[in-house]
């Protein structure tokens, strides 16, 4: 906006000045060539008529000239030049209606940039726009006039092609197309690959949204592929997509609803069956599929920046149905709250979630985060950081599945943690695998000199029951012991269970 503001200014001074040398040498002209008064006033008519159509004029091609300027801008892209998604939207509708009445077959290729981030981080932002013009150039150079090529997004392209020959293999245009892109990377010595999808028209659609659609597809099966991918589009890959994107949108509304639900695991002392405190679960019932486990709905939910709303959830309703069944403090000393790596890496999500975490006073002095230990690793001395920090303010904190990433048992020396909780693969292969014992036995025995509490999940059967107290777990939990429950089954559980007696964990049966 205000460097748009001096050349107006600029303009609109010299029309002024303009102006103002009209009207006076002009009156003076007049007052010195015509003496008639009557012949004087029709001319000052006229020449007020002359500055008015010859300015009118001046103003028409000025607007002509800014609008075309901002037609184009509109049309293309700023940074490449290329066309932009809905100029590239109206064409690929006109090449197709083109290649219906010629019975032509047209492809349309999408590419995306993988690990654009890591590129801006290394070349910088001037660098990274400066990659992406030279891709558009090389692009431009290597196509024809007739190929329509655009940006779609930030480091998303699109070219769309008639064939030649209706059995052309388009994955060997894909492959051209990567091939180019490598080859423009390699000037800034860098390593980074491209992700491209493909559609065919007619084989998968009728017109230009749906074409584009079917390209975009194929473009997110490629990217979850992995890198450097290509992928065709295919039917059952649409009807995947589809699901997966009506499956967003109910799981959208659930969370803003508050329409998910909780269930408690207890946890319990393998010494003595006490109750020592419980996990929170969160469940899906919805109204149109039924159950979706939360294997579906978490990580779809983490992959579209959903998950703090769930941890959300979780914490507002386990502090009301908590609280309000009269259990925390008196029945239940402890309450574990699962929490993604997602949030627990972003700084910007925990900030949120002490927010919300200090808005439920009655479950705060009894909360236990749980985190992954993949999440605990991804920066073990920022972890530490903010665990330390955590800590200080009165949370508790778990290494959930403790095992599944390969990682050294010096972590535990450096995190301040309370307590880890044993992967169930590692519960269910004690009595078979005496390797699996002996790593068991050491974790519990270097926790235990770190006052650090050792929890064996997914426990099922008497045996192996015997096996972690064998290895010198303190706490199972487990369908042996308690299955998943309800509010109202948790109260009834710990009413008639275990407010007047513990468990007998050496003789309970399945």
């Amino acid at each position: 906006m205000k460097r748009a503001i001096r050349p107006a200014v600029l303009i609109a001074l010299a029309y002024v000045l303009i102006g103002a040398g009209w009207i006076l040498f002009s009156d003076m002209a007049l007052e010195h060539m015509v003496s008639d008064p009557q012949l004087a006033a029709t001319l000052q008519t006229i020449k007020g008529w002359l500055y008015v159509g010859l300015t009118g004029l001046l103003l028409f091609f000025l607007l002509v000239k800014a609008l075309t300027y901002i037609e184009q801008l509109n049309q293309r892209d700023s940074l490449t030049g290329l066309l932009r998604p809905y100029l590239f939207t109206r064409y690929l509708e006109d090449s197709l209606d083109a290649c219906q009445k010629n019975q032509q077959h047209l492809m349309l290729v999408c590419l995306d940039i993988d690990g654009f981030k890591e590129a801006n981080r290394l070349l910088g932002y001037a660098g990274g726009d400066t990659l992406l013009r030279q891709l558009a150039v090389a692009l431009k150079h290597h196509y024809h006039a007739d190929d329509l090529i655009a940006r779609l997004g930030t480091d998303q392209f699109a070219l769309a092609k008639v064939l030649t020959e209706p059995q052309d293999d388009i994955e060997s245009h894909a492959v051209e197309l990567n091939q180019l892109f490598s080859a423009v990377v390699r000037e800034f010595d860098l390593t980074l690959s491209c992700s491209v999808g493909l559609a065919k028209f007619p084989r998968d659609a009728r017109n230009g949204q749906e074409l584009l659609f079917a390209a975009q597809s194929a473009l997110k099966e490629a990217k979850r592929s992995g890198q450097g991918m290509i992928r065709q589009f295919n039917q059952a890959l649409s009807e995947t997509e589809r699901e997966r994107q009506a499956l967003l949108k109910d799981l959208r509304h659930t969370i803003d609803n508050d329409k998910l639900s909780l269930v408690y695991q207890p946890q319990f002392s393998v010494d003595d069956g006490g109750l020592t405190g419980c996990e929170v679960l969160v469940r899906w019932n919805c109204p149109q599929r039924g159950f979706v486990g939360p294997d579906v709905f978490i990580p779809l939910a983490e992959r579209n920046n959903l998950i703090s709303g769930i941890t959300a959830f979780v914490v507002r309703q386990a502090n009301k149905e908590l609280s309000g069944a009269g259990l925390l403090g008196t029945s239940i000393h402890r309450v574990s709250v699962n929490i993604s790596a997602q949030e627990f890496n972003s700084e910007k999500l925990m900030a949120a979630l002490m927010r919300m975490l200090n808005q439920s006073p009655q479950l705060y002095p009894y909360l236990q985060l749980e985190i992954t230990e993949t999440a605990a690793l991804s920066d073990l001395a920022a972890s530490v950081r903010l665990l330390t920090r955590l800590r200080e303010q009165g949370l508790k904190f778990s290494i959930d599945d403790f095992g599944t990433g390969y990682s050294s048992l010096a972590m535990l020396k450096n995190l301040p943690i309370d307590e880890i909780k044993i992967d169930k693969d590692f519960i269910h292969d004690l009595l078979d695998q005496p390797r699996v014992r002996a790593i068991v036995e050491a974790v519990t025995t270097m926790a235990h000199s770190l006052d650090i509490s050792v929890v064996a999940e997914g426990v099922e059967t008497q045996a192996q029951l015997e096996q972690i107290r064998f290895c010198g777990c303190h706490e199972v939990q487990g369908y042996l012991t308690a299955r998943p429950m309800n509010i109202d089954h948790l109260k009834e559980f710990v009413r008639s269970q275990w407010s007047t007696s513990a468990v007998n964990l050496s003789h309970h049966e399945t």
